[in-house]
């Protein structure tokens, strides 16, 4: 979101949650984090992936793997439970540190790029991520967990208002898709509270903020992946040591997004990296622009 504050030194930066570890803090500290991303709280309470999603023609291990989890839904139920119970002690933390609207930021997964064994691609960065995973018939069950999650953490908090937060919307029909599968699940946005962000994490994102807007409640900025898809750079490739963070095309394009939203005030949080917090280009040009909440990933 943005403010009015001109000093990134005043600035609040909020955090990102991806473990049950980092959302067992102060209320404090808690109201530092302004977002969870739901794939690194199931690793860790032991909910895997790789058995809920399988191609059309399994092979003897993907097939062995569905095997246990029908076999065995009370373990697999013990841990929604136990997600659930963290996420929603953490928005009780959040309210009490007078956070309401909404109360949690929920990314879902699909942004990550899985092992080739759950379902190999030739080019995983550009494959089946986000809306295009969730429409696939190998991704439908993590899917379907996901909202499930989503209508227990409602359910057990009271209709909690909570912004679900959707990654690689690539086009408007991926965006009016998404609400549909929301939907098929229960989950309508504008019902009691529940909103539904987008993750600018393409060019595309950025230069049509108005647009995707048009589908969505708000968004979040995700600067080092659209730093990655603009420059075509892979940031674990260390033979690729540009500067990718502060181009002036990155920066363009956030820019736009951050104007597209105050034009139809809508919030907008930027997700920067480390090095977005140690450039002094950077730091000016957030100063200019009046940032003062930013997700530090």
């Amino acid at each position: 979101m943005e403010g009015s504050q001109t000093q990134l030194t005043q600035a609040e930066t909020w955090g990102i949650a991806s473990t049950c570890a980092q959302l067992n803090v102060p209320t404090a500290e808690a109201a530092k984090i302004g977002l969870v991303a739901l794939e690194g709280l199931f690793q860790e309470v032991g909910i895997d992936f790789t058995a809920f999603c399988c191609p059309d023609t399994p092979n003897a291990q993907q097939q062995a793997d569905l095997n246990r989890i029908k076999n065995n839904q009370s373990a697999t139920e013990e841990r929604v439970d136990r997600l659930v119970a963290a996420l929603s002690d953490f928005a009780q933390k959040h309210i009490a540190a007078g956070i309401t609207q909404p109360v949690l930021q929920l990314k879902l997964s699909g942004a990550e790029i899985m092992e080739p064994s759950v379902l190999a691609e030739d080019n995983p960065m550009m494959g089946l991520r986000g809306v295009s995973r969730y429409l696939h018939p190998a991704w439908r069950e993590i899917f379907a967990l996901q909202c499930r999650i989503v209508k227990r953490l409602r359910h057990v908090t009271g209709d909690l208002p909570l912004a679900i937060v959707v990654p690689f919307i690539r086009t408007y029909s991926d965006a009016a898709s998404v609400h549909d599968l929301l939907a098929e699940h229960g989950l309508f946005r504008g019902k009691s509270g529940l909103q539904v962000y987008f993750m600018c994490d393409l060019p595309a994102n950025a230069l049509m903020a108005d647009k995707f807007l048009h589908y969505f409640d708000g968004m979040v900025v995700d600067m080092p992946q659209l730093a990655s898809f603009t420059l075509a750079t892979d940031p674990d490739n260390q033979a690729l040591d540009y500067a990718v963070h502060d181009h002036d095309a990155v920066l363009f394009q956030a820019q736009h997004a951050l104007k597209m939203s105050r034009a139809v005030s809508k919030p907008c949080t930027l997700l920067i990296s480390e090095s977005v917090r140690q450039s002094a280009k950077c730091q000016r040009w957030l100063q200019e622009r009046d940032v003062s909440r930013l997700l530090q990933g």
